[in-house]
């Protein structure tokens, strides 16, 4: 029965000479899908690029503390035809942020001196976290591009400006070997601001707060000093 449930954990796991403490290097990339008071559906959005980059403490097995900054880029084209705008939009944003991480389960597979030697394979997490944003919107009419600078509309506030935003979602983490580690993630950000459009609640009939979604892979890194430093060796 014993070598049952060993055999289990080996197939599960990875052996490991890493314990699960310390700084990871998070690089990471993915799509992006906005929610705004002109569009909420898939068929109106405009899906955009996200990269990251960030860190990672792991405090225990269970919880780690992560920090990250984000470029996300968003945008849409309103397409109800009861009440067409003829209006889309495009919004470029800088994300900061700070999370708390908590693994669902115990990143070590199997039990007693077993245990400490053994990386799960598969750890899924959540992850909740406080932040802000830097963002530029711009809208224009719906037949036109971006580019053409003529066609923009005027801007509701001055731009660049600041928002709050609060990332909450989750993901699953494989383990690779002591050095990398790769997770696919999806995050929910909900923010402070109605104006990641550009455009007002009394143009769209709308007053919820902007929100978007990213989906996203991210390479960890864990660095590891493989050698031991001698001091006094010749």
């Amino acid at each position: 029965m014993a070598q049952q449930q060993q055999y289990r954990y080996k197939r599960s796991s990875k052996t490991t000479n890493v314990q699960e403490r310390g700084w990871v290097i998070l690089v990471g990339g993915g799509v992006t899908a906005v929610r705004s008071d002109i569009c909420g559906s898939v068929d109106c959005i405009d899906f955009g690029p996200n990269v990251s980059v960030g860190g990672l403490y792991k405090l225990s097995p269970y919880f780690g503390v992560s920090g990250t900054l984000d470029y996300v880029k968003l945008g849409a084209v309103e397409k109800n035809p009861e009440a067409p705008l003829n209006i889309a939009f495009e919004s470029e944003v800088i994300e900061l942020s700070a999370s708390a991480v908590i693994n669902l389960l115990d990143t070590y597979a199997g039990s007693g001196n077993y245990r400490a030697k053994r990386k799960r394979f598969a750890v899924p997490y959540l992850r909740v976290g406080l932040g802000g944003l830097y963002y530029t919107a711009s809208s224009f009419p719906a037949n036109r591009s971006l580019d053409d600078t003529q066609a923009t509309y005027d801007p509701e506030q001055e731009y660049p400006a600041f928002a709050a935003v609060v990332p909450v979602g989750g993901g699953v983490r494989f383990f690779i070997n002591d050095e990398f580690s790769i997770a696919g993630e999806a995050v929910y950000r909900v923010t402070s601001t109605d104006l990641l459009d550009n455009i007002p609640p009394v143009l769209s009939n709308g007053s919820r707060r902007d929100e978007y979604a990213v989906l996203a892979v991210k390479l960890q890194y864990t660095p590891v000093l493989k050698n031991k430093l001698k001091l006094f060796s010749k």
